[in-house]
């Protein structure tokens, strides 16, 4: 069995504490992300936070009103699933920067493709219910 020195334990203690401090920092920094998507048109920009909760809509001009209710939110889900991919890319860039090689943070993470898919479905849903009513 081998043993460890005082100062052996005191340096892997050490190494632990600034590698707990860097991840918490890190984890401060992903928190804090948020991405903002605008559409061609400059019409409608979307920001999500760092979990990809949309948490501010801008619809701006009055040219959205000539949208039909349909194609006017299809362009609102998709700002949305931009802003959602960009906070996502920043995020996984960030905890990779910072991650061991060969970890990938976000392995198990819905993709952009897969929370469009998420969005459009609530879409549909939603103009379901407005239809029943």
């Amino acid at each position: 069995m081998m043993q460890l020195t005082g100062d052996e334990i005191e340096q892997m203690m050490a190494e632990v504490r600034q590698t707990h401090a860097d991840l918490a920092e890190r984890a401060a920094e992903v928190d804090a992300l948020t991405a903002t998507a605008t559409s061609k048109d400059r019409v409608l920009s979307a920001t999500v936070d760092a979990r990809g909760v949309l948490t501010d809509l801008k619809i701006t001009g009055q040219s959205w009103r000539e949208l039909a209710p349909k194609e006017l939110s299809s362009k609102i889900v998709a700002i949305v699933a931009q802003a959602q991919q960009e906070v996502q890319e920043r995020g996984r860039a960030l905890l990779a920067d910072g991650a061991p090689d060969g970890l990938d943070p976000m392995a198990g993470m819905p993709s952009a493709d897969e929370m469009t898919s998420m969005m459009q479905g609530l879409v549909a849903q939603f103009g379901e219910v407005r239809h029943d009513r």
